[in-house]
């Protein structure tokens, strides 16, 4: 093979890889300023908005009426990580103690949530 045919194989290569990124780097850039303008929106409209949520309670501070709980991702709000949450009610803190997996409802207005909800998993 001649070299030129090697730069120009390479070369095209590189374009129609580069081209290919390009498209779907665009693609995600645009479904993610889609998600963020719905959550704008949302937010700016003062919606009261309720997710059901796995995670696992890693503190508990009754004196704050807090917990402070692992969880998975939460859709249309945030990444999962550990943080508190306030509870509407102590029975709430109550109900799970540290270490428990647990299924939680939020509700309110972002970023104005409390713990309306919890329950163990129970798991065999």
């Amino acid at each position: 093979m001649r070299a030129w045919k090697a730069v120009v194989l390479i070369n095209l290569a590189l374009i129609v890889g580069g081209g290919w990124g390009y498209a779907v780097w665009g693609l995600r850039t645009a479904r993610l300023e889609r998600e963020l303008a719905v959550a704008r929106a949302a937010a700016l409209a003062g919606v009261e908005r309720e997710w059901i949520v796995e995670g696992v309670v890693r503190a508990i501070y009754p004196e704050l009426n807090v917990l402070v709980i692992t969880h998975g991702d939460i859709r249309d709000y945030m990444p999962a990580m550990t943080m508190g949450f306030r509870a509407t009610s102590p029975k709430i803190q109550e109900a799970v103690s540290v270490g428990d997996a647990v299924r939680f409802t939020l509700r309110g207005v972002p970023p104005n949530v409390a713990v309306t909800v919890i329950q163990k998993i129970v798991t065999r």
